[in-house]
């Protein structure tokens, strides 16, 4: 769920990695914004305490407000990687039969390790997701 006043920081995102204590998240998380910024030409930013994201846009949430978000974000939970999927997941279903073993809530893909899932389908869904957001 998006926190409404989660904004970007300039807080130093390779410090944040290295803070993670799971050594499995670190290198996913590392692996994750190799493909962002190649994906997005944006450098990776803190966003409020654990979000990482790359690019914004104006996103308007189902209650009228509004806020600026990454186009491409993920956190590195305990149990898994959350990539975000503001478009809702359901809109990019024949990009996720492809990418192999994964959860996912309306706007969240669950991933518990990269190792469980394809790369190159990975890169193919986000660049899309990406695409979308620009108009």
């Amino acid at each position: 769920m998006i926190d409404f006043d989660t904004q970007p920081t300039d807080k130093d995102v390779a410090a944040f990695i290295a803070s993670i204590d799971h050594v499995r998240r670190q290198h996913d998380s590392n692996t994750l914004i190799t493909i962002m910024s190649e994906i997005s030409g944006e450098p990776a930013v803190l966003w409020g305490d654990n979000i990482i994201g790359f690019g914004q846009f104006k996103y308007t949430h189902k209650t009228g407000r509004s806020i600026f978000w990454p186009i491409l974000s993920f956190s590195a939970e305990k149990g898994h990687l959350n990539v975000y999927v503001l478009a809702g997941c359901e809109n990019y279903e024949p990009y996720l039969k492809k990418l192999g073993k994964y959860k996912n809530s309306l706007n969240c893909l669950f991933i518990n390790s990269l190792t469980d899932i394809k790369i190159d389908p990975l890169k193919i869904l986000l660049a899309k997701m990406y695409e979308d957001k620009q108009v």
